[in-house]
């Protein structure tokens, strides 16, 4: 077991163009990965699956906070469904909900943390959402932004951009890598070359 990669970026920070190019990098296919097939190689650690293989059946009926006790579980699910190291993208704060961490050290190998300009982070969160700038601002400031359960994901917590961000000052230096998404729209693979003993 290779062990967990997060993906770590606040919402609309570039975190799907990095599954994107890192897909075409290390699976090198011969077409272009349409976006709908990331979700083959960067697991989201929301997704609902990975909480039913912990639980072995149906979350139906349990309570948030029982549903965050399997995290562990899940995410060594997630882990174990792999021999080699396997990505799983995130964009929660990098903290706790109920007592239980968002991150389970025990089956983390590394991370990626993608910083985008907070200016244009609210653009596209405004366009996203549906926000005005003046709301996405709001949403961006708010210390308990955070988007709900649905039918396949469970709620994500964000918090402000700026908690968010100095959240993940607190990982591990030795086994962290922190990209901008501008540098990365020039030269992606130089500025991915830090992170490659991760995954080998």
């Amino acid at each position: 077991m290779g062990g967990i990669i997060w993906l770590a970026s606040y919402p609309k920070s570039g975190n799907t163009w990095v599954r994107s190019f890192l897909q075409n990098l290390i699976t090198n296919p011969t077409g272009i990965v349409h976006i709908n097939e990331l979700s083959q190689f960067a697991y989201g650690d929301g997704q609902k699956f990975w909480y039913e293989q912990a639980a072995g059946g149906s979350l139906e009926g349990m309570s948030p906070e029982e549903v965050m006790k399997l995290t562990p579980k899940a995410q060594e699910v997630m882990a174990r469904s792999r021999p080699q190291s396997v990505f799983v993208k995130t964009h929660n704060r990098l903290g706790y909900n109920f007592g239980v961490p968002f991150i389970t050290a025990e089956v983390t190998a590394g991370a990626i943390h993608i910083i985008r300009d907070p200016r244009d982070v609210c653009v596209s969160l405004a366009h996203h959402f549906g926000f005005s700038i003046d709301e996405a601002i709001d949403f961006m400031n708010n210390p308990d932004a955070q988007t709900p359960e649905d039918a396949y994901k469970l709620a994500q917590f964000y918090g402000s951009w700026s908690n968010h961000t100095n959240s993940w000052k607190k990982f591990n230096p030795q086994y962290i890598h922190r990209v901008r998404y501008e540098d990365l729209l020039h030269k992606p693979e130089l500025r991915l070359q830090g992170s490659q003993s991760f995954w080998g």
